[in-house]
């Protein structure tokens, strides 16, 4: 997705996630602040597969 795309899309209220089990990061972006912030960090990496797929099952998410 471009970033002007991702812009429409959290101005329409929407908030981005990314999720990496490398880093063992959830990380948030939402309309109201355009960076990248740390939002919860996993012990595993299984327990970031397991908040990915909750965050997937929320209307107003998406990953990026």
């Amino acid at each position: 997705m471009h970033e002007r795309d991702k812009e429409k899309v959290m101005a329409a209220g929407f908030t981005l996630y990314r999720c990496s089990e490398a880093e063992k990061m959830i990380k948030r972006r939402t309309a109201g602040d355009m960076t990248w912030k740390n939002w919860a960090k996993c012990k595993t990496k299984k327990e970031v597969r397991m908040v990915h797929l909750r965050l997937l099952e929320e209307p107003h998410i998406i990953q990026d």
